[in-house]
């Protein structure tokens, strides 16, 4: 610091000495006034604070954490393969456990379909809280999107339609079929979108919760 700023530092302070020496006897009074009145303030804000924090529930103030998801394909009668994405750590830790590919064979016109499941789970510190319940239970406020993008040109094609539905008859997500039309390979990319109140069918509208890519091959 150069001596030009030292000094107006030390006459600054001498100066605001001064101020309140000469000050000191005037506002002890009001002190005491202020203090009264800074008590009542710090009593109400508390009081309002308090009010606050409980009106919120613990899942409003924690939000959903999602740390896993899981999703089980398979023809029916048939024993399912399960595909996994997992980050126990969440954003800004170590990267995520990616799913391996899935695997499945062409259904020709006719054919029985494959059935998908999925499970989102929150098995943060060791607990194990099934996610996929709470989805259930307010079906109407959720949507699981699928989109599939094709890297074989021309594209093939693989739809997933969902077989599951709410009680307004729009489709959930969690339960749907697949059905490769032939030998194909890219990513599907799922999102599990939060939608409350405003639930129309589409991805366009709404949070989403988590979002994770599936690669599959069709062979």
């Amino acid at each position: 610091m150069s001596v030009a700023i030292q000094t107006i530092h030390q006459q600054a302070s001498i100066k605001n000495k001064q101020i309140l020496k000469s000050n000191f006897m005037k506002n002890k009074m009001k002190n005491k006034k202020i203090k009264h009145f800074n008590f009542l303030v710090f009593a109400f804000a508390t009081l309002f604070s308090a009010l606050n924090f409980s009106a919120c529930s613990p899942e409003e103030e924690e939000g959903e954490l999602i740390t896993t998801v899981k999703l089980s394909l398979g023809v029916a009668g048939g024993t399912p393969s399960v595909y996994t994405w997992q980050d126990l750590d969440g954003v800004g830790g170590n990267a995520p456990v990616l799913p391996d590919t899935i695997k499945i064979g062409q259904v020709t016109t006719g054919g029985s379909p494959y059935l998908g499941m999925l499970t989102f789970l929150n098995e943060q510190n060791g607990k194990m809280e099934d996610i996929t319940l709470e989805i259930k239970n307010e079906a109407k406020d959720h949507f699981v999107c699928y989109e599939v993008s094709s890297i074989t040109m021309p594209p093939v094609g693989l739809t997933i339609t969902a077989t599951d539905k709410d009680a307004n008859n729009l489709p959930i997500g969690l339960s749907t079929e697949w059905k490769p039309l032939g030998k194909d390979f890219g990513v599907v990319v799922v999102r599990l979108k939060h939608q409350p109140g405003i639930k129309n069918g589409t991805c366009g509208v709404g949070e989403t919760d988590v979002e994770v890519t599936f690669p599959y091959k069709v062979m």
